[in-house]
């Protein structure tokens, strides 16, 4: 049975979402391999200026420690992913848009069958992620996470991408480590012993996992392990800003999903009448009628 608009429908849909992820695969693109940061400064804040005044302030390093650069080579990674993945439902959406404009059956047939895989594996990933919280995949994340702390993490000044990265998350989201404090307790590279303003301090948190930053060379809120954001895990934290939000979660998911059921449906139903040589009807005007002469039947 013929759907009514359907290939106005899949045309429309396909044209907004290859607009879409021309300017996310644009930004992406602009960030990653350009190396403009521009794009990155709603999200960055103040979070980088913050540590390099807790650098200065407690006298464990120079001006300006950290600047865009750590972040960009922090990112490079996620925002490359973000670049392939965007180029390839960029393509996805011009054959649905080719598919529909040619009317070519065996392109809108590949559409609709790239949509179905698709939307396969959402599902089984929605299952996994939302059913299953501890499961395998979630735990290896974890646990891979940890090892970078465990293994790469220097503390406040450091000379790698992951302690950058570390501070960075710390700091803007309020946390420490994959779990908490804990996770520092087996550092390898970590310094636990820091001599600030001729003082001499245990740590028993890094300095980021204060409450507050330290604004001098009084480190005493890295001898208690009581506050807010060393019991806070990051993993945890950044869940809820993500795919843990369940109100934006299930709206995007609910919304995606409805959209590509649609659009399989009439892709399905474009590619059956265009493999038979149908075509829309054009209403025909007699050119009598035209001319405004009577018609004659």
């Amino acid at each position: 049975m013929a759907i009514p608009y359907a290939r106005v429908f899949v045309v429309f849909v396909n044209s907004v979402y290859a607009t879409l992820l021309l300017i996310l695969v644009g930004v992406s693109l602009t960030v990653s391999f350009l190396k403009i940061s521009d794009p990155l400064t709603v999200y960055k804040g103040s979070v980088i200026t913050d540590i390099n005044n807790a650098i200065t302030a407690t006298g464990l390093g120079p001006e300006d420690y950290y600047g865009d650069g750590d972040l960009l080579l922090f990112l490079s990674g996620f925002l490359l992913v973000v670049f392939v993945a965007g180029l390839l439902v960029l393509v996805v959406a011009l054959a649905g848009c080719c598919g529909g404009c040619c009317r070519n059956s065996a392109i809108t047939k590949l559409y609709a069958a790239i949509l179905i895989t698709f939307l396969i594996v959402e599902f089984i990933l929605v299952i996994v992620i939302y059913g299953f919280s501890d499961s395998m995949m979630m735990g290896s994340i974890k646990k891979t996470l940890t090892s970078v702390v465990v293994s790469e993490y220097q503390g406040l000044v450091g000379n790698n991408t992951e302690t950058f990265g570390w501070n960075f998350i710390m700091t803007k989201y309020q946390c420490c480590g994959v779990y908490g404090y804990s996770d520092f307790t087996a550092t390898e590279v970590w310094k636990s012993s820091l001599v600030a303003g001729g003082t001499t301090y245990n740590l028993k948190i890094p300095i980021v996992c204060c409450d507050e930053l330290p604004s001098s060379t009084d480190l005493n809120c890295t001898g208690t392990k009581t506050g807010t954001n060393a019991n806070k895990g990051c993993f945890e934290e950044l869940w809820k800003v993500s795919a843990g939000n369940l109100p934006i979660a299930v709206l995007a998911l609910g919304l995606g999903l409805f959209l590509q059921v649609l659009l399989i449906v009439a892709a399905c139903d474009l590619s059956a009448k265009d493999k038979k040589g149908k075509v829309e009807p054009v209403v025909e005007v007699d050119q009598t009628m035209k001319r405004g002469l009577p018609y004659k039947h």
